[in-house]
């Protein structure tokens, strides 16, 4: 249970006043499992609530009262060569209308786009449901060879961001996969794992989404050192978030890939290294990163490490605002060129089994440019150049950006030019104490300064656990 907060609050004038930013608010997480056939099959349930008590008008945007629940049921036969796993969520939220409109043009389900039937946008609506689950089936030990087949869904309704983590909602996506595993040295290495998944999506109004591939390679050398790889093919897709509560839009087809190589890491100093790169189709966009590392333990009580990471991002397709035009809105777009550069700095000191401190700090620096504004017009053409008109008569001045919409050298829209700067460095200071098995004492400083002239924010924690069996 967390009380409500208030803000002491002063205008220009010195007119001193209180503001209610927090309401009263009740959490409640419940968790249930059992286990039948000597562990073979294990069945579960799961239950989740948000009560809010809002009683004043400011606080309206917030939902009153959010519920989630669970049921899963993991089973395996024939020695526990096959495996059944089967998850089916529900939810159920209500609240003001004000509230319940925020949640329908959230990112995670964007109610409002246009020329979506299947969909009921009510900004009237004082609540809304959902479910989700998935259901995969397979050969999950023994052999070389493994293999499954699932499908996961979530329906447009379902919000479980209140108590949890969704990023989506409004989706079928199904799934085979097949993977070859060598678990005892052969040749150069220890282990390796080979694995081919394919998988293609839709969403509750049937429309067929895209489809992939994802090729997958994990091994470990008889040194001790590993490397990974990914190879993913996203074919065109039909995405319902890129113009955020626009039209849905056709992409164009993707290649990417990711991995990482480790030195071996028993030993006082370990490396490495990870990176991605992705490539769009239609020349429409290209990102690429690297991120070294080094660890070290000049004690075996003390580990010291950072690492680097850099990435370049160029994309033709980035989202940038959306206004009015005569009777219309424009969706524009533009093309972005950003760079990012940040360290990561850990230190783990262990004083004692029921003692330790550890230390994180992370500068970050990104830069944006934008160029070569567009407008979309029909999002769902065939051929990428037809989704989009480019903004002629462009014109830069200050901090706004003039575009011309009917080509008569006069500027008809006017937004913010979107170039920025960010830099922010975050550090975390924790010192962690097990004064009693399985109950703990934390004290912990964090900061926190974004900007090049913002002013830190520091923040001091403590947080006692104590734990205790039925």
């Amino acid at each position: 249970v967390t009380a409500n907060q208030m803000a002491h609050l002063s205008d220009p004038e010195g007119t001193r006043s209180t503001a209610q930013t927090e309401p009263l608010t009740s959490y409640t997480v419940g968790r249930i499992q059992k286990g039948y056939n000597a562990g073979n099959t294990v069945i579960g349930g799961m239950f989740t609530s948000t009560n809010r008590v809002i009683d004043d008008p400011s606080l309206e945007f917030l939902a009153r009262n959010a519920y989630t629940g669970g049921l899963d049921l993991l089973t395996h036969w024939k020695d526990k060569e096959f495996f059944l796993d089967a998850k089916l969520t529900g939810s159920y939220i209500n609240g003001s209308a004000q509230s319940l409109r925020r949640l329908q043009e959230s990112p995670a389900h964007y109610f409002q786009r246009p020329g979506i039937r299947y969909i009921d946008y009510d900004t009237t609506r004082k609540d809304m449901a959902g479910s989700g689950g998935r259901v995969q089936v397979g050969k999950g030990s023994k052999g070389f060879w493994r293999y499954s087949a699932g499908v996961d869904w979530a329906s447009p309704g379902l919000e479980l961001n209140d108590l949890g983590y969704m990023r989506e909602a409004d989706y079928i996506r199904e799934t085979n996969e097949v993977s070859y595993l060598i678990n005892k040295p052969v040749s150069v290495f220890n282990f390796y794992t080979v694995s081919l998944e394919q998988f293609n999506e839709w969403n509750f109004g049937g429309k067929y989404l895209g489809s992939g591939g994802h090729l997958n390679f994990h091994s470990q050398f008889k040194n001790n050192w590993s490397f990974g790889g990914n190879l993913i093919y996203h074919s065109r897709r039909t995405d319902m978030r890129i113009l955020r509560g626009g039209p849905d839009m056709l992409l164009p087809h993707s290649f990417t890939t990711f991995g990482n190589i480790t030195t071996d890491v028993s030993k006082k100093i370990t490396g490495q290294l990870n990176w991605e790169a992705e490539s769009r189709g239609s020349n429409s966009g290209f990102t690429w990163m690297l991120q070294p590392g080094i660890t070290v333990r000049p004690l075996s009580a003390l580990k010291l490490g950072v690492t680097a990471d850099y990435s370049a991002n160029t994309d033709r397709l980035q989202y940038v605002t959306a206004k009015k035009f005569q009777s219309d809105q424009k969706y524009i777009l533009g093309t972005i060129d950003q760079k990012t550069f940040g360290l990561t700095f850990r230190a783990d000191l262990i004083l004692s089994p029921e003692f330790s401190i550890q230390y994180y700090g992370s500068p970050f620096i990104s830069k944006g440019t934008y160029s070569e504004f567009k407008h979309i017009t029909d999002a769902e053409a065939g051929k990428l150049n037809d989704r989009y008109s480019h903004y002629m008569n462009t014109v830069w001045d200050n901090n706004l950006v003039y575009l011309d919409q009917n080509n008569d050298f006069s500027p008809d829209i006017i937004i913010a030019n979107p170039d920025f700067d960010f830099y922010q460095f975050r550090s975390n200071l924790v010192a962690k104490w097990e004064y009693r098995l399985g109950s703990y004492l934390y004290l912990v400083w964090s900061r926190d300064k974004t900007g090049r002239d913002g002013f830190p924010e520091n923040i001091f924690l403590v947080k006692l656990n104590y734990w205790f069996s039925l």
